[in-house]
C-alpha cells in the first residue's frame, strides 16, 4: 500500500512542477474528440430495422438524440452489438440511410443509447448543416 500511494505523490509532485493542477488531473484520462464533427442536439423520429444477434430481424420506432454527418446517437430498447448493421428511416423525410453499431451504453432497464456510423458523410439524413472543417 505504501508503494502506492508513495507512486501517487510522485505523480502528484511531478505535475505540480510542470505547471499542471495535480489535485484536479491526477487520474484522470483525457480522451480526444473522434468526431469528424461536431454533433448536435435533435429529436428525431426513427424506423429501425436491423436483425437480432442469431436471431430474427426486427423493426422499432426510435429517437435520435445527437447527430452529426457521419452518425448519430440513438435510444433503442432492442439490444444490439457493436459492428451490427442497422437500416435507419428518418420518418419526417421519408430518407434510408445504412449504418453500423459502434458502441452502445444501458441507459435503464429498457432503454440503450447506441451510437451509429454511417459509412459516408450524409447530413441530408438529419437535415443538419455540415460544419465546416
Amino acid at each position: 500500500m505504501s508503494r502506492i500511494f508513495d507512486a501517487l505523490k510522485s505523480a502528484q509532485e511531478s505535475r505540480t512542477k510542470t505547471g499542471l493542477w495535480a489535485d484536479k488531473l491526477l487520474g484522470l484520462l483525457e480522451q480526444p474528440d473522434r468526431r469528424e464533427s461536431p454533433r448536435v442536439d435533435i429529436n428525431v423520429e426513427l424506423t429501425v430495422y436491423g436483425r437480432t444477434p442469431g436471431g430474427p430481424p426486427f423493426y422499432e420506432t426510435a429517437t435520435a438524440v445527437k447527430a452529426n454527418a457521419n452518425g448519430g446517437l440513438l435510444l433503442l430498447t432492442i439490444p444490439v452489438v457493436e459492428g451490427q448493421d442497422l437500416l435507419l428511416i428518418n420518418n419526417h423525410i421519408s430518407r434510408e440511410q445504412l449504418c453500423s453499431v459502434v458502441d452502445f451504453r444501458v441507459q435503464d432497464s429498457q432503454t440503450c443509447e447506441v451510437s451509429v456510423v454511417f459509412p459516408a458523410a450524409n447530413p441530408d439524413f438529419w437535415k443538419i448543416p455540415v460544419a465546416a472543417k
